[in-house]
């Protein structure tokens, strides 16, 4: 793999910078994904970590958005109603940063927990990404709103959660997959973070599963 990591200037909410990575490719990139942590698993952590590194031996571009939101008091002082807007503006500008690096013709975007949440906004509120594609990992999928943001999206998505998790919910689960535009992997006995509790050989079995499954979806040619 070849490509240099830098730091892109973005402006979010109130005009702040958001802390980001971009790994660009130093030869032709045709294919950017944009990576959007939960509030406490960072990009840095195993799903993303190995994530990435898949990306980029696919020769996709890839942006790491690292907001820290659990580490920021002034935004945990807020009103829900104004941390949305924060969030929301942190991750618009994002996307729009990292789509101005290259003319993409492929854009896949992965969530985790509360980048669902983030998931669901862009993807039915951007019309520069209504052909782009979507990773939901351990999606909060109690969360009715999500659930009818997934819906009302049309882009093509991979939808990956456990049994274990505290978000999981088999009905809401039943009804989103049987959308036509989505592929769900449950993985037994995985909890929020795709892990199984005090059982390392499992959880690493299962890390690869996930990464095999996020392949063959962001290949050419995948299911």
């Amino acid at each position: 793999m070849d490509y240099s990591i830098t730091t892109l200037r973005i402006a979010g909410y109130r005009d702040e910078l958001v802390p980001n990575t971009f790994f660009h490719q130093n030869g032709d990139a045709e294919h950017l994904g944009i990576l959007f942590p939960g509030i406490g698993y960072t990009c840095q952590m195993p799903l993303l970590y190995y994530q990435t590194k898949l990306f980029l031996s696919l020769g996709l571009d890839v942006l790491w958005v690292e907001y820290a939101y659990n580490r920021r008091p002034d935004f945990q002082s807020l009103p829900n109603s104004e941390r949305k807007n924060w969030v929301y503006a942190d991750v618009r500008g994002s996307c729009k940063a990292g789509l101005e690096q290259r003319a993409y013709s492929n854009v896949t975007l992965s969530g985790k927990s509360l980048g669902t949440l983030v998931l669901g906004h862009l993807l039915i509120s951007e019309t520069a990404l209504s052909h782009a594609q979507a990773i939901w990992l351990t999606p909060l999928l109690k969360d009715e709103k999500l659930r009818t943001e997934i819906r009302k999206a049309r882009q093509r998505s991979l939808l990956v959660i456990g049994t274990k998790d505290a978000h999981y919910d088999a009905a809401s689960l039943e009804e989103l997959k049987n959308l036509p535009h989505m592929a769900t992997v449950v993985l037994e006995g995985a909890d929020h973070s795709l892990e199984v509790e005090d059982n390392v050989s499992n959880s690493i079995r299962l890390m690869d599963q996930v990464i095999q499954e996020i392949k063959r979806f962001v290949e050419p040619n995948g299911h």
